[in-house]
C-alpha cells in the first residue's frame, strides 16, 4: 500500500501540477502553491529498511545505468573515482570538520556529530581523519540509521570510535539525544528520502545546540543537467528519492522548520552541478506553528 502525500510544505491539500518524469507507478508533482516538487505516492516507510533499502536500490540503479548508458556511466564512475581519491574531495566531510573546529573553540567537552542516514558510518572516520587530534580525541559521533543490515555494521563501526549508531528513521531516531545537546548534524543524501522532511528538520533543530550548524547536500532540481538529461537526469530516484530541491525550496523548507540559511553560496547551489548543499542554524526568532508555518517567500 502506497502513502498518498500532499505538499510536504503544507498541513492540508492543496492544488498540484502533473510533471510528465516518473515511470509508473509513481507520480510526481508541484505543488502550484509552494513549487515545491515530491512523489505523491511512495511506498510505506517501513518497506525503506529492506525492500527499497539505499544499499538494495543503489545497486539496482546502477546496474540499470550501466545497461542503459555504459560509456555515461563508465564517465560518472570514473569522475567520482578522481574526485575522491586524488583530488580528495569531500565537501560534507570538509564542511563538518570546520564546523568542529570552530566548536572546539567554544565548547568545552565532547564534540557531537550526528549523522541523519549514516549508511555504513563511515563519514565520521573521514571527519576525524581531519581533525588535529586534540579535537578528533573530543568527537562523540552518533549514526542514526534505517536500513536493518546498514545500521548493524554502523554500530561496529562507530563504537570503535566512542559513538554509535540508532537503528530507526531519522524523526524517531533523534527523539533518543537530549535537546540542544549537538554540534553539527549531517543530512547528505538524505533530505530527498524523506517523506516527512519537515518533522525531520524539526527534530534537528531541536538536538542543535544554540550554535549548533546542520549540513544539508541533495540533488539539486534546479540544475542545468535536469533540464538537458530530462527523465535521465541521475538525481532521479524512483521511487526513493520523494522529494526534490531547488535553492529556494530548500532554504523556504528550512524557514519551515525554525531554521536559517547560514551558507549557501553560489558555488553551494552551483547550477552546472547536480547537488544542492546549505549549512543551517537555529532561527531564535522563529515560531513553530501546527499549521502552514512555512510563509513562502521564494523570491527571499
Amino acid at each position: 500500500m502506497r502513502t498518498l502525500r500532499t505538499c510536504p510544505l503544507l498541513d492540508r491539500p492543496s492544488a498540484s501540477i502533473g510533471l510528465d518524469a516518473a515511470p509508473a507507478p509513481w507520480d510526481l508533482r508541484r505543488c502550484a502553491e509552494t513549487g515545491f516538487v515530491y512523489l505523491a505516492n511512495p511506498p510505506d516507510q517501513h518497506l525503506f529498511r529492506d525492500e527499497f533499502a539505499w544499499e538494495v536500490t543503489h545497486e539496482r540503479e546502477a546496474n540499470r545505468r550501466r545497461r542503459r548508458e555504459p560509456l555515461l556511466h563508465a564517465l560518472s564512475v570514473w569522475t567520482k573515482t578522481v574526485r575522491h581519491r586524488l583530488l580528495r574531495r569531500d565537501k560534507v566531510a570538509v564542511l563538518a570538520a570546520d564546523l568542529l573546529r570552530t566548536a572546539a573553540r567554544d565548547v568545552p567537552g565532547p564534540l557531537r556529530l550526528v549523522d541523519v542516514g549514516c549508511g555504513e558510518g563511515t563519514l565520521a572516520l573521514r571527519v576525524a581523519d581531519r581533525l588535529a587530534p586534540a579535537v578528533a580525541e573530543r568527537l562523540e559521533p552518533v549514526g542514526i540509521e534505517l536500513s536493518n543490515v546498514l545500521a548493524h555494521r554502523a554500530d561496529r563501526k562507530l563504537r570503535t570510535h566512542g559513538g554509535r549508531c540508532i537503528h530507526a528513521t531519522g524523526i524517531e531516531g533523534l527523539t533518543d539525544l537530549e535537546r540542544s545537546s549537538v554540534q553539527v548534524i549531517v543530512l547528505s543524501c538524505i533530505l530527498e528520502h524523506e517523506i516527512a522532511p519537515l518533522p525531520l528538520l524539526r527534530n534537528c533543530r531541536a538536538c542543535l545546540a544554540a550554535d549548533g550548524r546542520m549540513i544539508v547536500k541533495v540533488p539539486n532540481y534546479a540544475c542545468l543537467a535536469r533540464h538537458v538529461r530530462g527523465r535521465r537526469w541521475c538525481g532521479y530516484r524512483w521511487p526513493d528519492h520523494v522529494n526534490y530541491f531547488t535553492p529556494a525550496t530548500l532554504a523556504a523548507t528550512a524557514r519551515a522548520a525554525g531554521l536559517r540559511v547560514v551558507r549557501m553560496s553560489l558555488m553551494d547551489r552551483n547550477p552546472i552541478s547536480d547537488s544542492l548543499y546549505a549549512v543551517l542554524g537555529r532561527d531564535p526568532a522563529a515560531v513553530i506553528a501546527d499549521k502552514e508555518p512555512w510563509a513562502l517567500r521564494l523570491a527571499a
